[in-house]
């Protein structure tokens, strides 16, 4: 059934409104996505989808469950610049904190930037790798991090686990191997990546931790060439999967 809200002041229009902040996101259990693509997206994975809401000047996705808003008031439910007209509400779904026994996983120790997060799982989804979070690691449902994805969102396996589940993996025969600049750093092509593998990748601003570097068997770099002083984690994380799954 499609309903009409042609108020700011609606309700339903304040919710949706709302899970712009990470605070509602977690109180409701729901997030959005945005534009035309990422509701698909939505739909052909099966997404807990709660409801649709169009611009009454949105004509290219037919719906049967959602609102029509005026397009003067649709961009204030936005988070991008140039909204394209439509947007879906979803439901979260319960997370299951069992790590499943997969070949490959990324660990992100405290990745804080959306737009990044958003590459890595797209990523994750091309590599087929599971994707585990560390405490402090940014919302995954922030928009930014969504659209980020191109869609990869609705397919890859992420997990938020403790540095104790890390060091539990290990100990279940996981190899762990970091990418960080230290005294024992190996070229990224150097290290053994068979068997069951665990990459990780840290924070922008201040690499990983100490706590999950003394779990790694191996530590490695990928050389930089030119002046630039890193790379960007999305980028680091791409290599190292892809040498990964090379290895495998």
């Amino acid at each position: 059934m499609i309903k009409e809200i042609t108020s700011t002041q609606n309700g339903t229009y304040k919710l949706v409104k709302s899970l712009k902040t990470k605070k509602a996101r977690v109180a409701e259990r729901k997030y959005t996505v945005e534009g035309i693509k990422s509701v698909r997206d939505a739909i052909e994975a099966g997404a807990d989808i709660d409801f649709i809401v169009a611009s009454d000047k949105f004509s290219g996705l037919e719906f049967d469950n959602g609102y029509v808003v005026p397009e003067s008031i649709f961009a204030g439910l936005c988070d991008t610049d140039t909204p394209q007209g439509v947007l879906a509400v979803i439901n979260m779904q319960a997370q299951d904190n069992e790590i499943l026994d997969r070949e490959l996983y990324l660990y992100c120790d405290r990745v804080t930037d959306p737009g990044n997060m958003g590459t890595i799982i797209r990523i994750c989804d091309a590599c087929d790798a599971g994707l585990l979070l560390s405490p402090g690691c940014v919302d995954i449902y922030n928009p930014k991090t969504v659209r980020s994805s191109m869609g990869s969102f609705f397919h890859t396996p992420v997990l938020e686990v403790s540095y104790e589940s890390l060091s539990a993996m290990k100990d279940n025969g996981y190899r762990i191997i970091s990418g960080a600049l230290c005294e024992k750093t190996l070229d990224y092509k150097d290290a053994d990546y068979g068997g069951k593998t665990v990459i990780v990748v840290g924070n922008e601003a201040n690499g990983i931790c100490d706590e999950v570097l003394e779990l790694s068997h191996s530590i490695v770099k990928i050389p930089i060439f030119g002046r630039a002083e890193s790379l960007n984690v999305g980028v680091s994380a791409a290599i190292l999967l892809y040498e990964a799954r090379r290895k495998q």
